[in-house]
């Protein structure tokens, strides 16, 4: 029995000593391919994390707590680009959303500016016409949206959404969202 344990035990070392040969031979072969490796998982991982918008969100959730910045303004501008792509399409239900959109924006600022209300009706029935020329179109253009959200059948035309957008757009440049 202790034969066979000398034999397997010089079997395991010249093993061992080859194995210990052949690789400290091909040694600078394995840095490199782990530094490859780690290097491509490295880039994955910011690459994940860049795309999925979770930096950028807390940063922009510690802003505004602290009070730094004008995080507010950048999601609005966010939204009038959004509002910009959807009129590009050639899809009705997307212009339709544009003008939901650009309401819900709007609704927004009356919001941060102080005008309280239980809806959208509430608030804007609270803002002074001198504190936006174009007052009465703002009211049209709500008038519009009502329409898209009480009746599904609802048909506008693209220059219509135009015109409409053009009322949200005079108002959020004087009101400083867009320059």
């Amino acid at each position: 029995m202790s034969s066979f344990i000398d034999g397997a035990t010089k079997v395991i070392l010249s093993f061992r000593g080859y194995a210990g040969e052949f690789i400290s031979s091909i040694y600078p072969f394995l840095e490199i391919a782990a530094l490859v490796i780690s290097g491509l998982l490295f880039w994955g991982i910011i690459y994940t994390v860049s795309k999925s918008g979770y930096i950028s969100t807390r940063i922009e959730y510690y802003m505004d707590y602290l009070g730094i910045g004008d995080i507010s303004r950048r999601r609005q501008l966010k939204a009038w680009k959004q509002i910009v792509e959807r009129m590009k399409t050639p899809d009705a239900s997307n212009w339709k959303l544009a003008i939901l959109e650009a309401d819900k924006v709007l609704d927004e600022m009356w919001k941060i500016a102080g005008y309280r209300g239980e809806t959208v009706d509430e608030r804007f029935k609270q803002v002074p016409p001198e504190t936006i020329s174009n007052h009465a179109e703002i009211q049209q253009a709500h008038r519009v949206r009502n329409r898209v959200v009480q009746e599904p059948d609802f048909v506008i035309a693209h220059n219509e959404v135009l015109d409409v957008l053009k009322i949200y757009k005079k108002a959020f440049q004087e009101l400083g969202l867009l320059d």
